[in-house]
């Protein structure tokens, strides 16, 4: 089936053939008026040989007899040519003006394509300064994290002190009783020990003995004696360190105020220029978002996730295979230009989308990743790819997410199972860092878990941080690996988990 033509082709079409009529109809009348004027010419010229027929009417002449069929003719033909003249120039005023609406949409294109790319440059630009912050963010993080697990040693330090303390204070208090009864006597006997003899009434071989019996406690109390002193000088060296180390304690606490300040005015920095850089995604973000919260559990919404991702991936495979093969079957230049055109745009959405969310994780070490834990803990990692050592997006060796020490290990056994991520027991209001570079798919409240962070690695890596008080970072956000996720709050536990697509794996070789 043929495909209509435009509106603008039926009326030139329609107008030629008019034309094309009017032609005919002007040579046919032009040769029946050539005829009459040969019949004339004829008749003048050579006259008949037989006289014309007498009648009662009025002679009529051939001339007088054709000129008003002529005159109709020449009317018609005239109509005929004005109405194909104004089709004619009614399908070159829609033509022209097909032309002025296609120019004013290729100016609007191009104009739009200048916007576009200007929006483009000012988002890169920002979203590079974005990152720059985000740098300096993740370096104040980790001197901040530095002062937080100082203080946290330090708070160790003196709880033992101060135990060591009191079980000392103890000791002596149960010693001095002790030795209560016995002091007057032992005092007696350090003042007058010849009297004291002299004056019991016993013979000479009791009192000697009763003389050796005195020396044996004399010389037993006086060694419980200097057992006491020495605990108690003790005492005063753990008194002079308490208060050492009680001064520290307050310059590191008035240094953590001052890091935490500078912290968060750098998240806050970097949190606005990502807001400038990121506009223009916001609606992915809130499909994320919305996508997320949907999500009946952490499950599920890892699911979505990775189900969202995996489609944006397959579009743009498919549109990126769609121009290539219009590329490859076009004909003329300008096809061929377009559909490189397009090729070359879905390759640098389907690049942005697999850079945005980051590049990957790799462990601290191959020996880690080995030995991360038992037969079990084996069997759950070995479902996930496995990882170069070598470069990647795993944080430095020995760093951790947040300071304090780990309350639950991965694959611990507890009251739902084996331990699906690692719980940390953390001070109060510690920072939270970002344990890999990439983009933050989700930020807020879900359900039980209180305020939680996804952060989307790439190569299909998730962070699942969740259990902060407070956080410093928008969904659809950049960060640098170290920088600023949030706090913690009062409840000073923090979950840890890593998943590979809808797999958890144990995030310690990564952290």
């Amino acid at each position: 089936m043929q495909p209509p033509l435009p509106a603008f082709l039926h009326v030139k079409i329609t107008g030629l053939m008019l034309l094309s009529c009017c032609t005919l109809s002007g040579a046919a009348l032009a040769t029946t008026r050539t005829t009459e004027h040969h019949k004339v010419r004829t008749s003048q010229h050579h006259p008949s040989s037989k006289p014309p027929p007498k009648s009662s009417h009025r002679k009529v002449t051939p001339q007088a007899t054709h000129q008003p069929a002529m005159t109709r003719n020449e009317l018609n033909a005239e109509k005929s040519v004005k109405q194909a003249r104004d089709a004619l120039q009614a399908a070159q005023t829609q033509r022209n003006a097909v032309k002025q609406q296609t120019a004013a949409q290729v100016a609007a294109v191009k104009t739009f394509e200048a916007r576009n790319e200007t929006a483009q440059t000012q988002a890169r630009q920002s979203a590079a300064v974005a990152a720059t912050l985000s740098a300096a963010a993740s370096s104040a993080a980790a001197t901040l994290q530095s002062t937080e697990q100082n203080i946290s040693d330090l708070e160790t330090q003196i709880a033992d002190i101060r135990k060591e303390q009191e079980e000392l204070r103890a000791d002596l208090i149960q010693k001095g009783k002790a030795l209560s009864p016995v002091l007057p006597l032992a005092e007696h006997l350090s003042l007058y020990p010849s009297d004291t003899l002299v004056t019991v009434p016993l013979p000479q071989d009791k009192a000697i003995t009763g003389f050796l019996v005195i020396k044996s406690i004399s010389h037993g109390l006086e060694r419980q004696a200097q057992e006491m002193r020495g605990q108690q000088e003790k005492l005063t060296l753990l008194d002079a360190e308490q208060s050492k180390k009680l001064a520290t304690l307050t310059t590191l606490q008035q240094t953590q105020a001052r890091q935490r300040d500078v912290v968060k005015q750098q998240a806050t920095k970097a949190r606005t220029a990502q807001l400038k850089a990121g506009r223009a995604a916001k609606d992915a973000a809130r499909q994320l978002e919305n996508a997320t919260r949907k999500a009946s559990s952490l499950q599920d919404a890892v699911a979505r996730l990775e189900s969202l991702e995996s489609s944006a991936e397959a579009s743009l495979q498919k549109e990126l295979a769609s121009a290539e093969k219009a590329h490859k079957d076009a004909r003329d230049a300008a096809a061929r230009a377009l559909a490189q055109q397009r090729a070359e745009a879905a390759k640098r959405k389907l690049l942005a989308l697999q850079k945005q969310s980051g590049p990957g994780l790799s462990a601290r070490s191959a020996v880690s990743s080995q030995s991360a834990g038992s037969s079990a803990q084996q069997a759950s990692t070995s479902s996930a790819p496995a990882v170069s050592s070598v470069a990647g997006n795993g944080p430095e060796s020995g760093s951790r997410p947040v300071a304090g020490h780990i309350l639950t290990a991965w694959h611990a056994s507890t009251e739902s199972g084996p331990a699906t991520g690692i719980t940390y027991r953390t001070p109060s209001d510690a920072g939270v860092r970002a344990p890999c570079t990439g983009q933050v798919d989700f930020a807020g409240s879900f359900r039980t878990y209180g305020q939680m962070v996804i952060l989307n690695c790439g190569k299909h890596y998730r962070f699942v941080i969740a259990g902060l008080g407070e956080l410093s970072v928008n969904t659809g956000q950049a960060l640098a690996r170290g920088a600023p996720v949030g706090s913690m709050g009062s409840h000073n536990s923090l979950f840890v988990q890593l998943r590979h697509g809808q797999t958890p794996i144990n995030p310690a070789p990564f952290l």
